[in-house]
């Protein structure tokens, strides 16, 4: 193989291993000027490639053409590079439209290894002016700071290599020389110190986003008003924000748990051991030092090692604690007063009906058998309403938890049904539809509290009924709940008395309690239910009660 054989493949290989390296370092630097440059190595190692196509098969001028259109090519995107490091410029159609003119101009030129003086000298001046405006562009400017190292380095490097075109032209050595060889490693040598210089730049601009980010992250830490640590597998503490080490000192080094708890030791439900299978945050929390309690948000962080360290959040909730008890005692007291007022009043009526009957009984003379009879049946019925008022209140002032047990929610369905109907006043008026889902499952409930619950809703919907109407019973499945519908083709609610049916001591009816739905939507809260109002006034209301199956 001839020696310019040899020399144009070493440049080829050369160009393209070095052409693959900035395409790796572009994967994570996408920067403007890098991207021209990137395309300007790559049609220079296609220029190079072409070049020993050309020993390959001989006698083919259209490999040089090509050739040579190729490298001006990577010189115009130099060019384009330094324009863009300047002044963030960017190629446009028109530009394009420039560089394919000046391409298609350099392939009629030919192969410049045998073209004549005029030729080489057109092409060594446009190539060498072009890289000569690139080192313009990155060279620095007055008292500008300089972005990146290595800047000055790349202008100088240009501005050499455009010397090196320019002087090509009057200096053409035969192949094989040592003038010819002189030349090649000049332009190697070029060629290299610029791609030094822009991996400089490239890894420079990379270690000033990594300290301004390292910057911002620090400032983003130690700003939090909690605690942020990082713990390695052995509980040691690697890293702490400052708040970590305002409240508890140097802890840097120390296990967490001798920082964070109160005994000084592990603390329950730790999630460190099973930090490998841990997909979201756990969530716990601690007692400390002085009776303090934290929260703590622990979530698994890989490190570039592959080891598996836990990031935890800390927050002092001692205070927040503190405060919720006394809303808590607060809300409590409030709700204590209204019960308190509520029962009064509703106590009120019916001892007042009591005195005034006892009264009347007191003067024996003056009433009838049928006038003492009547009035001692008042004195029973009234009785018998404070005793429901009293018990409506206990069950409402201590709720007991329910007892789940597996059952048939039909049996609940089917005895309420049979109690509206054992009643001949009701059942004459009102019409009962059920209906039940045989895909409804057994699952595990409270039969007597749901009892209770259906009971008071279902004689809530006869008792809205004016005259005749109807009373609709509906069991079914929506996604993981039960569902069951209680409607009625009564008056209706307007909005403002829907927004109060389950406020204790609200009733229109004039024997009511007003603690029925307070007491139907308790026990389904306790089942971890709920109860959804539908209502229009003139039409109806629907109660649904929706109880989770799992």
């Amino acid at each position: 193989m001839p020696i310019s054989a040899a020399l144009t493949f070493a440049a080829a290989l050369t160009l393209t291993i070095q052409f693959l390296i900035f395409a790796y370092l572009y994967q994570s630097h996408r920067v403007r000027f890098f991207q021209y440059l990137l395309m300007a190595w790559g049609l220079m190692s296609l220029a190079k490639g072409l070049h020993l196509a050309q020993y390959l098969f001989p006698g083919t001028e259209v490999l040089g053409a090509l050739g040579s259109a190729v490298f001006f090519g990577a010189t115009l995107l130099i060019l384009a590079a330094g324009l863009a490091f300047r002044f963030d410029y960017r190629i446009r159609r028109r530009d394009l439209l420039i560089g394919a003119l000046g391409m298609l101009i350099a392939a009629t030129l030919g192969d410049m290894s045998d073209a004549g003086v005029t030729t080489r000298s057109f092409a060594g001046l446009a190539t060498g002016g072009a890289l000569l405006l690139a080192s313009l562009q990155f060279w620095p400017r007055g008292a500008a700071p300089v972005p990146y190292r290595g800047t000055r380095l790349l202008a100088v490097s240009l501005a050499l290599w455009s010397v090196h075109r320019i002087v090509c032209i009057f200096f053409d050595p035969a192949p094989g020389t040592s003038g010819y060889l002189t030349v090649r490693m000049a332009f190697m040598f070029f060629y290299f110190l610029s791609t030094f210089a822009v991996t400089i730049m490239v890894l420079d601009r990379a270690r000033s986003e990594t300290a301004a980010l390292k910057e911002f992250n620090e400032r983003l830490v130690d700003g939090l008003r909690e605690g942020l640590q990082l713990v390695d597998g052995d509980f040691r503490i690697r890293h702490a924000n400052r708040w970590m080490h305002e409240q508890f000192g140097e802890i840097a080094g120390r296990r967490c748990y001798e920082v964070i708890a109160a005994n000084g030791v592990q603390c329950p439900g730790c999630p460190l051991g099973r930090r490998h299978e841990m997909a979201d945050a756990t969530r716990l929390e601690v007692t400390g030092h002085g009776d303090r309690r934290f929260s703590l948000s622990c979530a698994p962080v890989r490190q570039p090692d592959g080891q598996i360290f836990l990031l935890e959040l800390m927050s002092d909730i001692t205070e927040r604690e503190r405060l919720y008890a006394r809303l808590t005692d607060a809300e409590r007291l409030a709700a204590t007063g209204e019960l308190a007022a509520g029962v009064a009043h509703e106590i009120r009526n019916p001892l007042a009906a009591i005195v005034n009957a006892t009264t009347l009984l007191g003067d024996e003379e003056g009433l009838s058998q049928e006038e003492r009879t009547s009035t001692l049946g008042a004195v029973r019925k009234e009785a018998r309403r404070l005793n429901r008022i009293l018990s409506d209140f206990l069950v409402f002032a201590r709720p007991r938890e329910p007892k789940r047990l597996l059952g048939d929610i039909r049996e609940v369905v089917d005895h309420v049904v049979a109690l509206i109907r054992e009643d001949p006043a009701r059942a004459q008026r009102v019409e009962l539809d059920v209906r039940v889902d045989p895909g409804v499952p057994s699952f595990v409930f409270d039969a007597d509290q749901m009892t209770q619950v259906l009971w008071n809703i279902a004689l809530n919907g006869v008792e809205a009924l004016d005259n005749r109407g109807r009373v609709g019973i509906d069991v079914g499945l929506r996604g993981s709940s039960v569902a069951i519908a209680v409607s009625d083709t009564g008056r209706g609610m307007p909005p403002e008395e829907r927004r109060r049916i389950f406020d204790p001591f609200y009733s229109r009816k004039p024997a009511g309690t007003g603690l029925g739905l307070t007491l139907a939507r308790r026990m389904v809260t306790a089942h971890g239910g709920r109860i959804e109002v539908e209502s229009i006034p003139g039409r109806g209301t629907c109660f649904t009660i929706l109880l989770p199956i799992a």
